[in-house]
């Protein structure tokens, strides 16, 4: 599987960065990850150091900007299209993950409890992506 230089979890819950941050340092233990808690902060980050990240965990529900805003506002810089964006949220909502896919979201993963489970899913999503 091809390792993700850069990886961006944008999640305004500390625990679930925590989880996922378990889940990929386990997988890929080389990858700079870089944890932010909403949208702007993210954008802001992202624009601050270049290059964009490979691959970014994004959470829809969020204070400030949330993930539908940040997919509009990132997905609008040519820059950023070789980013890939994994949707990581508890939402199953169809209209959800319509709307993220229209916004330009790689893949859509709804958030688990357990870590080995976790860890298959994100395997599975980055296989699909990249």
């Amino acid at each position: 599987m091809k390792l993700p230089a850069k990886i961006l979890i944008v999640d305004d819950d500390p625990e679930d960065q925590e989880f996922l941050l378990e889940a990929l340092t386990e997988i890929w233990p080389q990858a700079d990850n870089v944890t932010k808690n909403d949208g702007a902060e993210a954008l802001e980050y992202i624009e601050k150091n270049p290059p964009p990240p490979s691959l970014i965990f994004l959470d829809l529900n969020m204070p400030l900007v949330n993930g539908f805003e940040f997919l509009s506002k990132f997905k609008k810089n040519s820059d950023y299209h070789q980013s890939h964006i994994i949707i990581y949220t508890t939402s199953s909502h169809p209209h959800d993950k319509a709307k993220t896919k229209e916004l330009g979201a790689n893949h859509y993963l709804t958030k688990v409890a357990d870590l080995g489970t976790l860890k298959k899913k994100i395997r599975q999503a980055v296989e699909n992506v990249f």
